[in-house]
């Protein structure tokens, strides 16, 4: 047995004894933000969920945690303590205290305390090395009354998803349904969302974690505020703006600062209260890293138990390419919100001083017209830097963020346009509209967005007239049409999980109104999957009403079979189930519909040859015969061979796979089961390494009017292990200092190890997710001596479930010259190296690899280390 395999059975051995005896310590890895110093330790005794007998057992271990503690002379700070949902507690303490932490008999593991970000408000294609687009600074809205035309409907996603039909003909409002929003809280002082707080007020429960205080009102973000209107406010004596279910009661549950972070076991605490306080659904809009491994997943699993849902956010990494998919971060049981655009938006209009018949249409993020009557227009040149930027004095400035020449730097530029103009107007580099607004606390000026053809129109009427003027008195809102409505948006996660999982349904997420906190102007139009995930609260809210005898699993499968895929307007295909999931949910068909189908969704990962079956439910009182019939998908492509890329660099292909259906036609008695059976071949024509197909299987009553089921497959052309991981050879790299050590050299680089500067630094990228990856230490031989440690973290050399890295990202990983040497069982112990030359190796465990196969691992050798100690 070679010694590779040697050491894995070493490291097998190692982690479930770890696990067994003294527990194991889990490490963050360089890109996961962590809370310093505070810890997640988690029991050996599973949780005690509605078992009073198991639950004095769990409180019986933590009490013999804490008299080992106290003999042991260890400080530590107890956070919180876990019974119910997961047998754990988290605390603050010194590293060094670790070890033995985990000695005492009971523990099963610790890891860092984990921050959690709300993902960012998209705005469309407004990107910058110098800017971010935001969502808590609102100093430059103004505060006029909301007046709109008379026709003007704000409910258009209403219509998109079925839940006009609910109100219109059932009048299901949400009634009788809470739902928990953990967030930043909910400004309960909006007349749309009740105006108090408390026993009959619309928002009844909650609390403030970050002042542990009963007050949840959100007043400096108001992303919170924004998901609460979605899913249940009701304006309809004002603005006519009503939620989905309008008549729920609300829980806030303020975890998340005004930058839209919160530390993980606040939102668990969270998550414990909500349950506590008997929330149906609870709406939280964080992403993650595609891995369901972590205490919230396992929370929000259990919480199904219950009968409680839990929504969660895909994600805003749009253009990052496959593997993005945020909403696994909690669990297998959660529904994952991918984002399509609405079909209206709300703008406001501006007209030419000098000829009433040419206006533009604006859009801002405040969902308020500006107040300032006019001013000239002067458009900031796309690829030269101005030498007089006094031009842009009180005007109205038309940049293009795309377009900005490097010798511009735009720190600068905006700063100076700042000062000088009045109003930015952002020109999209798309037909339909977005909003926007600058992450700078210098740059406190307006800022309006317009689309493609309206900068088209002003770049054509400037030339015309330099001086052209623009009135901005006008202050009626205009809903009008969006040409990118029910197309997926460009921000949106592309999945599939990292165990290639489907996830996601499909809501509205892009230009939507809703409510805002009062001090920040009442109202805002925003886009993101946030706004989706409370689109699918509400809905869910609207079902359980309609079904209070169905439990929150039924409800989960009926609003995804009755999703309808969404079509792919550039590639005239149905958009890949990798962007979509399951598709745009119609509540209304699912409320209406009796057949439900499982599984709900098929999982192919990389077989070519797939026998398949679903399970026909009809719960209807009369007999129901379906067609069954193949509805194939786009495929895509996210590697360029070596690496994964972009979404705007990924290729597609009308190539499908081909499906073989036993029979075509099933009859199914009312009350009765039938399972079909049909086999799917993955694409013949799909050569190229990563390649992923898709489709649906619609399932279909033969009555002209009924209603389609669809269920999403999905899989992988080829042998998933091909994948990319390390992104070689371009990297992983060896450095010194910031200088990058040529792969191909033979010639050792010398390394003192007296500080950074002088110390081993790799750096590396993830391609493709990995279970596990190892950095191992090699002898002049490149025989395995030891796994490398990482400075302050004991027990290192490995690291688990790495997700994919943007493409901003880079990992760094410094040696110190310890190692950590299994062989001789000293797990922990860091001995220094003798002076010599060795090699540093990675290796990363490939997409369902066998731990034990070594041709289940990708492998990188750095070049020759020569150790040199000064003396």
């Amino acid at each position: 047995m070679n010694r590779f395999l040697i050491y894995l059975i070493i490291i097998i051995i190692y982690c479930v004894q770890a696990i067994k005896a003294k527990g194991i310590i889990k490490r963050a890895t360089k890109h996961v933000e962590i809370v310093e110093n505070a810890y997640l330790l988690k029991f050996s005794l599973p949780p005690s969920y509605k078992d009073d007998n198991k639950k004095l057992n769990v409180i019986k271990q933590h009490e013999y945690f804490y008299d080992e503690i106290k003999k042991k002379g260890l400080n530590i700070t107890i956070r919180y303590e876990f019974h119910e949902l997961i047998n754990a507690i988290t605390f603050e303490a010194k590293d060094d205290d670790l070890k033995s932490i985990v000695e005492i008999n009971g523990v099963q593991s610790v890891e860092p305390v984990q921050k959690h970000r709300i993902p960012p408000i998209s705005f469309n294609m407004i990107k910058s090395k110098y800017t971010q687009m935001f969502f808590d600074k609102r100093d430059w809205t103004t505060n006029t009354p909301l007046n709109l035309t008379k026709e003007a409907n704000l409910n258009t996603i209403h219509k998109m998803i079925g839940v006009d039909l609910v109100h219109k003909q059932f009048e299901y409002y949400g009634k009788g349904i809470k739902v928990g929003v953990i967030d930043t809280g909910i400004d309960y002082l909006h007349p749309a969302l009740g105006g108090c707080f408390g026993p009959g007020c619309k928002v009844e429960y909650g609390y403030n974690y970050l002042e542990n205080t009963w007050n949840p009102r959100d007043i400096c973000s108001g992303h919170g505020t924004h998901i609460a209107g979605i899913i249940g406010a009701n304006d309809s004596m004002h603005s006519g703006f009503i939620g989905i279910a309008p008549q729920i009661t609300f829980g806030a549950y303020r975890v998340m600062n005004c930058n839209g972070q919160g530390e993980g076991d606040v939102i668990m605490t969270a998550l414990q209260r909500a349950k506590d306080d008997g929330m149906n659904i609870i709406n939280l809009s964080l992403g993650g890293n595609g891995w369901a491994v972590n205490p919230l997943s396992e929370m929000a699993d259990a919480l199904t138990k219950y009968g409680i849902i839990v929504v969660t956010a895909n994600g805003n990494y749009g253009t990052e390419g496959i593997f993005e998919s945020g909403g696994t971060l909690l669990g297998r049981e959660t529904i994952a919100v991918a984002s399509i655009e609405n079909t209206h938006y709300l703008s406001f209009k501006a007209y030419d001083v000098s000829d009433k018949n040419f206006s533009i249409d604006y859009v801002t993020v405040s969902a308020r017209a500006f107040t300032f009557p006019s001013a000239k227009i002067e458009i900031f040149p796309d690829h030269i830097c101005p030498e007089n930027f006094m031009i842009y004095e009180n005007k109205v400035v038309m940049v293009n963020l795309e377009t900005s020449p490097l010798s511009c730097p735009w720190l600068g530029i905006l700063q100076i346009i700042n000062a000088r103009a009045i109003l930015i107007i952002i020109r999209n580099e798309t037909l339909g509209p977005t909003t926007a607004n600058f992450n700078n606390e210098q740059i406190k000026i307006p800022t309006a967005t317009i689309n493609l053809i309206t900068a088209q129109l002003i770049k054509e009427r400037k030339k015309k007239n330099n001086d052209l003027e623009m009135d901005f008195s006008e202050k009626i809102g205009h809903v009008l049409p969006n040409p990118l409505g029910y197309s997926m948006s460009y921000y949106s996660s592309w999945g599939l999980s990292n165990l290639l999982d489907i996830k996601e349904i499909v809501t509205p997420g892009g230009m939507i109104f809703s409510t805002y906190p009062v001090p920040l102007g009442s109202y805002a139009q925003l886009s993101g999957s946030s706004m989706s995930t409370a689109c699918v609260a509400g809905a869910l809210a609207l079902y359980m009403e309609a079904n209070p005898s169905k439990n929150s699993r039924h409800a989960r499968d009926m609003l995804t079979i009755y999703a309808n895929p969404i079509y792919d307007m550039k590639n005239k295909e149905k958009a890949s189930v990798l962007q979509q999931g399951t598709g745009l949910i119609n509540v209304y068909n699912s409320i209406i519909s009796s057949t439900l189908i499982t599984p709900t969704r098929i999982l192919l990962y990389d077989k070519s040859f797939s026998y398949k079956y679903l399970d026909i439910h009809n719960n209807g009182k009369r007999v129901i015969t379906y067609n069954l019939k193949h509805c194939p998908a786009i495929s895509i492509n996210g590697y360029n061979g070596t690496r994964s890329i972009r979404t705007n660099y990924m290729k597609f292909n009308h190539s499908a796979a081909i499906v073989k259906f036993v029979k075509d036609k099933v009859t199914v008695q009312p009350g009765s089961s039938v399972r079909t059976y049909f086999t799917i071949s993955s694409p013949k024509d799909l050569i190229e390494q990563g390649w992923f197909y898709s489709g649906f299987i619609q399932v279909k009553p033969i009555k002209q009017s009924a209603i389609a089921v669809t269920i999403p497959y999905a899989g992988f052309a080829g042998d998933i292990k091909s994948l990319p991981i390390l992104g070689q050879p371009e990297f992983p790299q060896l450095r010194k200092s910031n200088k990058i050590i040529s792969s191909n050299t033979t010639t050792p680089t010398i390394f003192t190890m007296e500080n950074s500067k002088n110390r081993p630094i790799i750096t590396m990228v993830i391609s493709t997710p990995t279970k596990l990856l190892l950095i191992y230490a090699l002898n002049f031989d490149k025989k395995i001596i030891g796994r490398i440690p990482r400075v302050n973290l004991h027990l290192v050399g490995i690291t688990r479930y790495l997700t994919k890295t943007r493409f901003n990202q880079i990992l760094y990983y410094e040696w110190n010259g310890n190692i950590v040497d299994l062989e001789n069982k000293k797990n922990g112990f860091k001995s220094y190296f003798d002076v010599g030359i060795y090699y540093l190796k990675i290796s990363a465990l490939k997409m369902f690899g066998n731990i034990l196969n070594e041709s289940d691992w990708e492998s990188w050798i750095s070049p020759p280390i020569k150790i040199q100690r000064k003396k």
